[in-house]
């Protein structure tokens, strides 16, 4: 079974070096490497030069930004594997990766989308062995930071919808349309994918509230086009979901300056983790509810 590992990535030349070495470095020989590149401003293609000697390693630069379903879809038709692998750019993994994921498909021949676990790291040269957090858990159907698929089934579904054009929302969307076709979602417990996750700087604190409202906007395009319950649980636009937030965050309490004093504090990781995420959520919630009025206004 020949495999096709697909990599998106944007503006990320100090990690995607690791990630791409990690794959190069599979006890699995029937693979390739496919890296599409969102438009990084920065020096990502000079990072990446050294895979230029590996005949299964390609580059696939994109002139501007497309957003990651764009890229996702571009690496699998440029693919020639049985089946793909999509990783993000910031996910270190262990040399079983590609040979776990095997194992599963050679299990479930009928074709399953199978999703591995995602453990978050705050250090670049973190030990590959850490156990996960509860903050990690997660049940999606389909997470692509981490998941295979036979790539006549992602063909056959039309692989991800292209509106998602920024952060978020696209890989649930094709979960939602692969669990609708049928495709049974299976777990694949030793592929575990170490997702590189450092504890902000102020520039990067920034950088996260953006994402946070891009989030919001691809969660209100995904709300249009399954306006279920289903749907808005995802999203967290329910009462119960605000009214949550609100207390976590001490009904304001935990506001930007406070989250800059706590990840400056000597906490640990995982304690400043749980209050980023409490900050970063209430930051999606809020613009989550500005999309809305806009879109009722205009309507």
């Amino acid at each position: 079974m020949k495999v096709s590992v697909v990599i998106p990535t944007r503006n990320r030349e100090r990690i995607i070096y690791k990630c791409v070495k990690n794959i190069v470095e599979q006890d699995y020989s029937q693979y390739e490497v496919i890296v599409v590149d969102d438009g990084s401003e920065d020096n990502t293609r000079e990072a990446l030069k050294d895979f230029s000697r590996y005949r299964n390693f390609r580059y696939i630069p994109l002139s501007e930004r497309k957003g990651p379903a764009f890229c996702r879809n571009l690496g699998v038709r440029e693919s020639e594997g049985d089946l793909v692998i999509f990783i993000d750019s910031d996910i270190f993994v262990l040399p079983d990766f590609i040979s776990s994921h095997v194992r599963v498909h050679r299990n479930h021949p009928d074709g399953v989308v199978a999703v591995g676990p995602v453990i978050a790291i705050s250090q670049i040269d973190s030990e590959l062995s850490k156990k996960g957090s509860i903050l990690d858990f997660s049940n999606a159907y389909f997470a692509s930071g981490n998941a295979s698929i036979p790539r006549d089934i992602f063909i056959r579904v039309n692989g991800f919808d292209e509106v998602f054009n920024v952060y978020g929302w696209e890989d649930i969307d094709f979960g939602l349309k692969l669990k609708a076709s049928g495709i049974k979602s299976v777990k694949v417990p030793d592929a575990i994918g170490y997702h590189y996750q450092p504890l902000p700087d102020e520039n990067g604190l920034r950088a996260l509230i953006e994402k946070e409202r891009e989030r919001a906007r691809s969660a209100l395009y995904l709300l249009k086009k399954y306006p279920t319950f289903e749907v808005r649980l995802m999203i967290q636009d329910t009462l119960f979901h605000r009214i949550l937030n609100q207390i976590l965050t001490g009904f304001g309490y935990i506001n930007e300056k406070r989250i800059k004093n706590i990840l400056k504090s000597d906490k640990g990781f995982d304690y400043k983790r749980f209050y980023l995420t409490v900050f970063l959520t209430r930051i999606y919630l809020e613009a989550l509810r500005e999309e809305m009025k806009k879109t009722n206004n205009r309507g």
